[in-house]
């Protein structure tokens, strides 16, 4: 059977295109994950869609369950981000994140305080999380939020994002030039980063946490799960 050893369920949102294939790539033993996809793209409505959708994982046994969006995850608070996490639990009957969650703790797990933050988001929404971290304790010390949608002539709002080699997210990191912090966090499932974790990280001496590789991370942790790829300082120090 597909996931003998955990079956990982994620809500997704429709315009994603990054988290499914960059998870397979990894071709973990034992480990499937399966997908729940979201039908809206009203910002309002995908985390309610999202927990509607919770019940699908009771029925296929999965283990746990990723609420796989982050901005949807952070735009309403703390405590709407903590009502998803609830409802989806009851739902599937099983442990739950979401995106945000995976981050935060996989920063707390690294004693990280201070911290430099990249993301594709418009302004505006890159302060919505900010103001998101600052709450969760943490101190944005630097930030770097970068719209692919804007200038771009395609009406799909996320489509370039998707576009992105891993090198851009590389690029953007570097170009912060963070100092003074005690890790890099790089927001967005849809945005590509596994492939260049470690040189980042070996570049800059600093750990850095992608918001796909805290999923990951927190599913191990959740799940009990060895033999994950231990890349990233987080990944070494499960």
């Amino acid at each position: 059977m597909y996931g003998w050893r955990a079956r990982c369920g994620l809500i997704v949102p429709l315009d994603n295109a990054v988290i499914e294939p960059e998870l397979a790539s990894l071709q973990l033993p034992g480990i499937s994950f399966h997908t729940a996809r979201l039908t809206t793209g009203d910002r309002a409505a995908m985390p309610q869609q999202g927990m509607e959708l919770a019940p699908i994982f009771h029925e296929i046994g999965a283990a746990a369950v990723v609420y796989a969006c982050a901005e949807t995850s952070f735009l309403g608070g703390t405590d709407a981000n903590d009502v998803i996490i609830e409802c989806i639990q009851q739902g599937a009957g099983v442990p739950a994140v979401t995106a945000t969650s995976a981050m935060v703790l996989a920063l707390r797990h690294l004693g990280a305080v201070r911290i430099a933050l990249v993301t594709p988001y418009p302004a505006e929404r890159g302060r919505v999380m900010e103001e998101f971290l600052g709450r969760s304790g943490f101190a944005v010390q630097s930030s770097s939020h970068r719209d692919f949608h804007a200038g771009s002539s395609d009406t799909r709002e996320w489509y370039e994002t998707n576009m992105q080699p891993p090198s851009v997210a590389y690029q953007l990191v570097s170009e912060l030039n963070p100092r003074g912090v005690d890790a890099v966090l790089i927001s967005a499932t849809n945005f590509r980063t596994f492939e260049v974790i470690e040189q980042l990280e070996a570049d800059l001496g600093l750990p850095v946490v992608s918001c796909n590789q805290a999923i990951l991370w927190w599913l191990g942790d959740a799940l009990g799960l060895s033999g994950l790829p231990p890349f990233g300082r987080l990944g070494r120090d499960r």
